[in-house]
């Protein structure tokens, strides 16, 4: 439930603004990252963050590895296994294409695609490596379109 909060207003007379607030709890699945930035925000697994930005607080309530609300450790936390980030253009491909096949939902790979871009990098994948994993994407994303739309 969003915990109004009172924005400054410009000038007395006028009634302040109601900024929707809450708290969002990133919750990976099996072999994602430890933390991940979208929308400008890192989460990190299992952390509770307050936020303000109304379009992230929609987004992530359709989003299966976020929780928005109240976080309860004891029932609510996902086991976090520590899985070594790829060093090399070869382990990142390896990398890519398990989650793309495990990916569930449009939303799920979008977000994953955009949450990688520094690890891609890091890695020292190339535009070979993008198009290749572009080649998976595509396919992938119709398929879960096709799907998301059949339900």
């Amino acid at each position: 439930m969003a915990r109004p909060q009172t924005a400054p207003s410009k000038a007395s007379d006028e009634t302040p603004e109601l900024i929707a607030s809450e708290q969002i709890t990133y919750l990976p699945a099996e072999g994602d990252p430890n933390s991940v930035k979208w929308l400008g925000h890192t989460f990190h697994a299992n952390v509770p963050k307050t936020v303000t930005n109304a379009t992230l607080i929609e987004k992530a309530k359709g989003n299966k590895f976020f929780k928005v609300g109240d976080f309860d450790p004891a029932k609510d936390a996902v086991k976090v296994e520590e899985t070594p980030e790829p060093k090399t253009p070869e382990q990142y491909r390896a990398h890519a294409v398990a989650w793309i096949k495990r990916a569930k939902s449009v939303d799920e790979l979008d977000l994953k695609w955009q949450s990688e871009e520094t690890l891609r990098m890091s890695s020292g994948a190339g535009s070979d490596d993008v198009e290749y994993l572009m080649s998976l994407l595509g396919p992938k994303r119709a398929e879960l379109r096709k799907a998301e739309q059949a339900a």
